[in-house]
């Protein structure tokens, strides 16, 4: 069976969201269906971690984020042209977006959490996928009761973090630390947006001034305009030499190793993209600072150092809590390896079938 897959805005270096989860779900799905070919519709150059399978092929197609018309285009006319003449049975949409109009059955990533405009549009649009993917249990439930999907209808991918993430040693951290962070220790975090970010600047300067230490916290942010905006906010911020702002070109390889080397990583989201990013970390043997409704959420409580409320103040408690409680820390980490043994990580059923 020939499969289309839009793989439009998906990167496997980009660490604010799902997409590089789901480029490495891809990539071992092309690999085990050898069966089927594979037409991957990219707006990137071709994906080198899938040259080596040769039921794969690749298309480059221009894709105008401009507006959601220009994205509409796109969907409705440039990909079915793009498609037409390669006549595929199915048509994987990875990027959260479909279309309407064209014959070929779809299987769509749903993400949930639509804006009212994309609810609405969506709402109109539903029937025309044949099969939905989600990677948490939440957006199932949400297809089912909100949008009236049925079940049957309803595939929840099972991602697990990398094998080159596990626990290191104590030597291989402190060599980690020195190329990352100076050599100290470091709390770390994806950088995603601004209200979020000044957030925890404000609690980073909080917990420097209950506790002096040599603490560093570091930084990734989510894209270029984020970079932008943290450089602008560390100009004139009292503890600027103690954030590091991780330089851009990270490769996933690097992440691993900040990750792996971290004394904490704190996420400052909810949703997949941070449920999957608390997964690597428990796999790593890191210590999680989260918000209480995401532990609750997520059934994760016995392992998320949790703060209360999502305000400076807060975030400062949970980021010193962790710091003078190592036994507190040292428990919850454990959890977390508890944690990945206890939950279903493996595909139980065949995704690509036919429609």
């Amino acid at each position: 069976m020939k499969i289309a897959v839009t793989l439009i805005g998906i990167r496997d270096t980009n660490f604010s969201g799902i997409g590089r989860f789901i480029w490495k779900w891809l990539e071992g799905e092309i690999h085990a269906h050898p069966e089927h070919q594979f037409v991957l519709l990219s707006d990137t150059a071709q994906p080198t971690s899938f040259v080596g399978a040769p039921n794969c092929s690749w298309i480059k197609t221009k894709y105008d984020r401009s507006s959601f018309v220009a994205e509409k285009i796109w969907y409705e006319v440039t990909a079915p042209k793009l498609l037409k003449p390669l006549q595929p049975a199915l048509w994987l949409q990875l990027s959260g977006r479909y279309a309407v109009r064209t014959q070929i059955p779809q299987i769509c990533l749903f993400e949930g959490n639509l804006t009212k405009f994309q609810a609405y549009f969506f709402k109109k649009s539903i029937q025309h996928v044949k099969q939905w993917l989600v990677v948490q249990k939440e957006a199932a439930h949400q297809l089912e009761e909100q949008w009236g999907v049925q079940k049957n209808n309803i595939t929840t991918i099972s991602i697990a973090p990398s094998s080159e993430i596990y626990p290191i040693d104590y030597n291989l951290q402190q060599m980690y630390k020195g190329t990352h962070a100076g050599g100290t220790e470091y709390f770390l975090s994806v950088a995603q947006e601004n209200a979020s970010s000044i957030e925890l600047l404000q609690a980073f300067s909080l917990f420097k001034k209950w506790q002096q230490s040599n603490m560093k916290l570091l930084l990734v942010p989510s894209n270029g305009v984020q970079r932008s905006f943290l450089e602008e906010k560390l100009r004139n911020y009292k503890y600027r030499a103690d954030v590091v702002v991780v330089p851009a070109g990270l490769t996933v390889h690097n992440w691993y190793q900040i990750l792996s080397s971290a004394y904490a990583t704190v996420l400052t989201h909810d949703g997949a993209a941070s449920y999957l990013m608390a997964l690597e970390a428990a796999k790593a043997g890191v210590s999680i600072i989260a918000s209480a409704a995401f532990a609750s959420s997520m059934l994760m409580q016995d392992m998320v150092t949790k703060y209360p409320e999502t305000t400076p103040t807060g975030i400062a408690e949970a980021l010193l809590l962790v710091y003078k409680n190592e036994k507190l820390k040292g428990e919850r980490t454990q959890n977390g390896l508890l944690f990945l043994q206890n939950i279903q990580l493996t595909q139980t059923h065949s995704l690509f079938r036919e429609i």
